[in-house]
């Protein structure tokens, strides 16, 4: 008698795991279907501008500072170059031994739009306008509205924003560049 083949490579069929008994929480009973693992994560690739500040402007570390002008340099940008300001975004991205966070605004558009590069190009418009959002806007110092820093996407730091830090800073800073080209 011969020897039954025997499968190899990519023929072979897939071993069948022994997936212990779960209970469902809801029902108490016991579930039978196939757990599957799904990957959820994409790349983006994206146009992205990391903005650092040095000096006395780049020593303060509060955190409720650096959002708010996260912000109003994002809504300052979509008013001073006319970017639609779902188009971009923006975080905060920590330096070891740094006491202020980058300022990271990118294109929130897969494969980006160049609308950073307006940025970088053009900066002193968006700071200006940026300024000029959070200086007019009539809410309270030590906050932020709908009119000056919050929109939908960034409800998570509400609290955080405050209008007045964004305009105190904004101020220094456009005081500084009239000093020195960017």
């Amino acid at each position: 008698a011969e020897p039954a083949p025997t499968l190899s490579g990519p023929e072979r069929p897939a071993r069948r795991e022994r997936v212990p008994v779960h209970t469902d929480p809801r029902s108490g009973r016991p579930c039978n279907g196939r757990i599957q693992t799904y990957h959820l994560g994409h790349e983006f690739v994206t146009d992205v501008l990391e903005l650092r500040f040095e000096g006395p402007l780049g020593e303060k570390s509060d955190r409720s500072l650096w959002l708010s002008l996260l912000y109003a340099l994002l809504e300052g940008a979509s008013e001073a170059l006319g970017i639609p300001r779902e188009d971009l975004n923006g975080t905060l991205y920590p330096y070891r031994g740094s006491p202020s966070p980058a300022l990271v605004l990118f294109d929130d558009v897969p494969g980006g739009a160049a609308l950073v590069q307006r940025i970088l190009e053009s900066p002193v418009p968006v700071f200006r306008a940026a300024w000029r959002r959070v200086a007019r806007c009539e809410c309270g110092e030590d906050t932020s509205c709908y009119q000056c820093l919050r929109n939908y996407y960034n409800q998570f730091c509400h609290e955080d924003l405050r209008r007045s830090m964004a305009r105190e800073f904004l101020a220094q800073l456009l005081e500084n560049a009239g000093r020195r080209s960017f």
